[in-house]
Formats: C-alpha cells, sequence, structure tokens
C-alpha cells in the first residue's frame, strides 16, 4: 500500500499562525495548540490536528469519568491515571539540550518529557474539563497549580502528577539555594499562557545554542519577541545571533532597539561601538 505524502508546512506559515493565536486572549490561547505550532516551524512535517485530536480525546475520557464531579481530588486522580498509569507519562531529561526535548509533539509520541512540556499537557486537559490551573515556576522545576474554594493545590507532572506539600515545595527551593531562601506566595505566582509558552522558547532557544544552531536559535528568539517586542535581553541576543550569521543591518536594528529600552545599559559604550563597526562594514561593502 503506498504511503501518502508528507505535508511540508513552510515556516514563514508556521509563524504567522504563531503570531495569530498568541494574539488571543490570555483564557482562549490554547497551550497545546500554540506549542504545536511552535514545533511546527522548526519540524514542518507534523501534522498538528492529529495530536490536537489525541489531546481532545484524552480529555474527553477524563470528563466522562469525572461525571460531573468538581471535587479537586477527583479530577486530579482522573487525570494521574489516565496521563500517568494508563498512558505512561513520565518525566525524562536525561538530554537536557536535546532541542526535541522541549516541542510538545516529541512528548506526545514518547510519552515523556520535561517539566514544562509534561505541564502543558496537564494545564490543557485541566482546562478542557472546565478546571481553573495555571503553571507555576519554581528554579529547575515548572509546575502546575489548581486555585478554588479549596485553596490551592500544586502537581509536579515531572514526578507522576504528585501533590507536594509546603514541605516538599520548599525542598524544591534548598536543592537550588541550600537553605537560603524561604518559600513565599510569590514563588507560586500563576504564570499567562504567553508566559508559559516564553518559558518553553527559552528552553528551546538555550537547547539550539548549546548545539549552535544559529538560524534556530534566532528563530526561537524571533517568537519570544512576538510575546514580547520590548523584552531588551532577548533583543541583546539577537543582535548579537544576527551579528555571527552576519545579517548586520539586522543586528544595528536589534541593538538599537536594545538602547532605545536600556538607554542607560552597562554595556552602552560597547554596543554603540559594535553599531558604529557594522555601520562602517556596511557602508564599505
Amino acid at each position: 500500500m503506498q504511503q501518502s505524502a508528507r505535508v511540508l508546512t513552510h515556516p514563514a506559515f508556521a509563524r504567522q499562525r504563531f503570531r495569530e493565536i498568541t494574539g488571543r486572549p490570555d483564557p482562549a490561547l490554547d497551550l497545546v495548540e500554540a506549542s504545536l505550532v511552535i514545533a511546527l516551524e522548526d519540524e514542518p512535517g507534523i501534522d498538528i490536528d492529529r495530536y490536537l485530536d489525541r489531546v481532545n480525546a484524552w480529555s474527553d475520557a477524563v470528563r466522562e469519568r469525572l461525571e460531573g464531579s468538581r471535587h479537586i481530588e477527583r479530577i486530579v486522580d482522573s487525570i494521574n491515571k489516565l496521563l500517568f498509569e494508563e498512558e505512561g507519562f513520565h518525566g525524562e531529561d536525561e538530554d537536557y539540550y536535546d532541542p526535541r526535548s522541549a516541542l510538545l509533539h516529541a512528548t506526545l509520541d514518547t510519552h515523556a518529557g520535561l517539566p514544562i512540556t509534561l505541564s502543558i499537557l496537564y494545564i490543557e486537559i485541566s482546562r478542557r474539563v472546565g478546571v481553573d490551573v495555571s503553571g507555576v515556576s519554581l528554579p529547575g522545576r515548572f509546575l502546575v497549580k489548581f486555585s478554588g474554594e479549596f485553596g490551592q493545590l500544586v502537581i509536579d507532572p515531572f514526578d507522576g502528577g504528585r501533590v507536594l506539600s509546603t514541605v516538599e515545595l520548599q525542598k524544591l527551593l534548598d536543592d537550588v539555594y541550600g537553605g537560603g531562601v524561604r518559600l513565599r506566595e510569590h514563588h507560586l505566582r500563576a504564570f499567562t499562557s504567553k508566559e508559559i509558552l516564553a518559558r518553553e522558547l527559552a528552553h528551546l532557544k538555550s537547547a539550539y545554542l548549546a548545539r549552535h544552531d544559529l538560524p534556530r536559535a534566532a528563530a526561537s528568539i524571533d517568537r519570544l519577541l512576538i510575546l514580547d517586542a520590548n523584552d531588551p535581553y532577548e533583543l541583546h541576543d539577537r543582535a548579537t545571533i544576527a551579528v555571527q550569521l552576519h545579517a548586520y543591518q539586522e543586528a544595528i536594528e536589534c541593538f538599537e532597539r536594545y538602547l532605545a529600552l536600556k538607554p542607560h545599559a552597562g554595556d552602552l559604550a560597547r554596543v554603540r561601538e559594535q553599531i558604529a563597526y557594522l555601520r562602517a562594514w556596511l557602508e564599505q561593502n
């Protein structure tokens, strides 16, 4: 039987779709769809609808099991049973800087992933069954927080959906800071959907930089700048990569935007010198 040809999506179309999705109000922004579109630009042969159908089917299965229940423990148990017991999802970070580790479709294929991708899946299944849920970030671990009349419940999808106590949350901080930082409410601040996507793209950017894949690192920054066009640090990084890619006019524009946002930057003199050097090179070539 002849296999159907794989349909490839041009990166420009994936980029435009990402721009459209992230232009929606936060409550209407589907993290799974946006994450799959991030993957689509990097791997243009993936079938987004197939992955969305799979996530929707899992969500429907959880909804049926709940039978209308709004009891938070039952909701968490139902999601955990489906994802971690039946589907076998689990945390895996052996190759932390493999770019595929930050691409949601890879997590959906292998049923293994990083805290950020597993959390995105957990959040969107929860939202699809009508539960108020958000992402929170502690150093080295992205988590899921349920909020309501019951208070708040913090879940670790990387560890099989385990419910974390205050003591366990403190231990996550201690593992990084050696006991020097006490857990405060701001550590459990709810991330917006755009902030979650930014965290995913930041990991992707780091993974590509670790592999010296500058064009794809630049593409990751470009999407970060769609989420926040006035992030001076991403503009600086984008300019630096543009120089390495010999895209000097683009580098100048990014450096100038960086200085407009940070007129008293500590590296002001060096950046001005770099802009002058690049302008001189362009005039002579």
